[in-house]
């Protein structure tokens, strides 16, 4: 194999594992802050597929992508509310509606997308473009892996760092935190659980929104289970992050590329069963949590719903 070649894939490969990480990093950033809250967020999936299916509508109805993003907030937003309504405002199991909101988006989405754009599809969509950055993507090598990529994944990455800025570094978000470990002290000291929680949510789902229209504007389409079990891969990230944005991101890039070579040894024509290359970045999840099953600490109220005395 040639030097050149090599180069080329190795260009392709980090180009796209920013790509594959960009859905995955909106994800674990919005299940981050919602566990931080004290509420586990298993629905990070139907919200993902929310978003991507509310970017297709806004995209048909205005025409224009921008525009189409809101429509996929909105779309997380309403899957978020549920959630706020039964988990924050009630005491039902996290866990057990976090799969039920799973659940009907994938059957909402499919029934919707049937009945609206029929069982053949054709349909497509406005994209968004890829950006490319002033001088850095001129760069040999690094540029045109690293910075001719989508607006949402420098915004995704952005929200990395907002977000550990608000964590560590804002009242608000120490609020959160406190809310997170010990929900009855934080009310004892005046701080409103549930109404941080509950926004805590909302952003989540707001978050998802932006991760479920980068997934539907690369394809430019709509269909059923497209995310194909990102929002679990995002879940295992935010565990294997130690609950921080940082740890998220990195583990997200780990995720990508694995799914990234995936593909570039199909591409390469690896004497092996695609099938066996596809299970890569699913094995390396359950391997990578089974190894860190004891090894981090949740924050001590996740999944604990909270009612006033």
């Amino acid at each position: 194999m040639s030097g050149q070649l090599v180069l080329a894939i190795a260009i392709s490969v980090a180009a796209s594992t920013l790509a594959l990480a960009t859905p995955l990093v909106f994800a674990a950033i919005a299940g981050t802050i919602t566990e931080r809250s004290g509420v586990l967020n298993i629905a990070l999936e139907g919200m993902l597929l929310a978003g991507a299916f509310g970017y297709v509508l806004g995209t048909l109805a205005t025409h224009h992508a921008l525009l189409g993003i809101v429509g996929a907030a909105i779309g997380a937003l309403v899957l978020a509310l549920a959630l706020v309504l039964l988990c924050v405002r009630m005491p039902v199991d996290q866990v057990i509606m976090g799969m039920a909101v799973n659940i009907a988006a994938a059957g909402g989405t499919a029934f919707l997308n049937r009945s609206l754009f029929g069982l053949g599809g054709n349909l497509t969509v406005a994209g968004i473009g890829n950006l490319h950055l002033p001088v850095l993507s001129d760069l040999p090598v690094v540029g045109p892996a690293l910075f001719r990529e989508s607006p949402l994944t420098y915004l995704a990455l952005l929200m990395v760092l907002l977000a550990w800025l608000f964590l560590r570094f804002t009242r608000a978000g120490l609020w959160l935190r406190a809310i997170g470990e010990s929900p009855k002290a934080a009310d004892a000291a005046g701080i409103s659980v549930l109404k941080i929680r509950a926004l805590a949510v909302l952003s989540s789902g707001c978050l998802c929104g932006l991760g479920g229209a980068y997934l539907a504007s690369q394809v430019q389409t709509f269909s059923d289970n497209m995310t194909a079990g990102a929002g679990f891969i995002a879940l295992a990230a935010v565990i294997l992050g130690r609950w921080e944005p940082p740890g998220a991101l990195l583990a997200c890039l780990v995720f990508a590329l694995f799914q990234s070579l995936q593909t570039a040894l199909q591409v390469a024509g690896a004497k092996a069963p695609y099938q066996f290359l596809l299970m890569i970045p699913y094995v390396l999840t359950i391997v990578v949590l089974a190894g860190f099953v004891g090894r981090t600490v949740a924050p001590a109220a996740d999944g604990k719903p909270y009612r006033r005395q």
